[in-house]
C-alpha cells in the first residue's frame, strides 16, 4: 500500500461515526499508528462516572487497526476476531486516555497486536488483539 493509500485508508477508519463521537484523534496526526487519545465524557462515560468499557474496547480496536495498515497490502484490510481486555484500572470523568499499540506478528491471514491504554503513568487496560487479513476487491 502506498502513502497515500495507507493516509485514506485511516482517515476512514477515524471517520467512523462513532470514533467521532468518542472524540478520538491521533496523538500525532502525523503518525496515527503511534497511538490514539480521547477524553473520558459524553459517550464514554457510564452512569457512575467512569470510563465505559464498550468506548474503551471501540478505541483499542481502532488503535490495533491503525497500527496493522501499513503492514497490509493495498488489496487487504483487517477485521477483528477475537480481542482479550484486562480493565485494571478506572477511567475517570475528564480524563485523557491514550492508547497505543504494537504489531507483534503479521502471518499471511492473521495479524498479532497488543494494545495499552493509559491515563498519564496509570495504566488502565490492556488488550491482545487478533485480526484477520481478508483480501478487498
Amino acid at each position: 500500500m502506498n502513502d497515500a493509500e495507507l493516509r485514506a485508508r485511516t482517515e476512514a477508519a477515524l471517520a467512523i461515526p462513532l470514533q467521532v463521537a468518542l472524540h478520538a484523534r491521533p496523538v500525532d496526526p502525523d503518525r496515527p499508528a503511534d497511538g490514539l487519545e480521547f477524553p473520558v465524557t459524553g459517550l464514554a462515560l457510564n452512569p457512575g462516572g467512569t470510563l465505559h468499557a464498550g468506548a474503551l474496547g471501540a478505541i483499542l480496536e481502532l488503535t490495533g487497526l491503525l497500527v496493522l495498515l501499513p503492514a497490509l497490502a493495498a488489496d487487504e484490510h483487517a477485521v477483528t476476531h477475537h480481542i482479550a481486555t484486562q480493565i485494571l484500572s478506572a477511567g475517570r470523568e475528564g480524563d485523557l486516555v491514550r492508547i497505543t499499540a504494537m504489531l507483534e506478528r503479521r502471518t499471511r491471514r492473521l495479524g498479532f497486536v497488543s494494545a495499552t491504554a493509559t491515563v498519564d503513568d496509570r495504566l488502565l487496560a490492556r488488550s491482545q488483539i487478533t485480526k484477520s487479513v481478508i483480501e478487498i476487491r
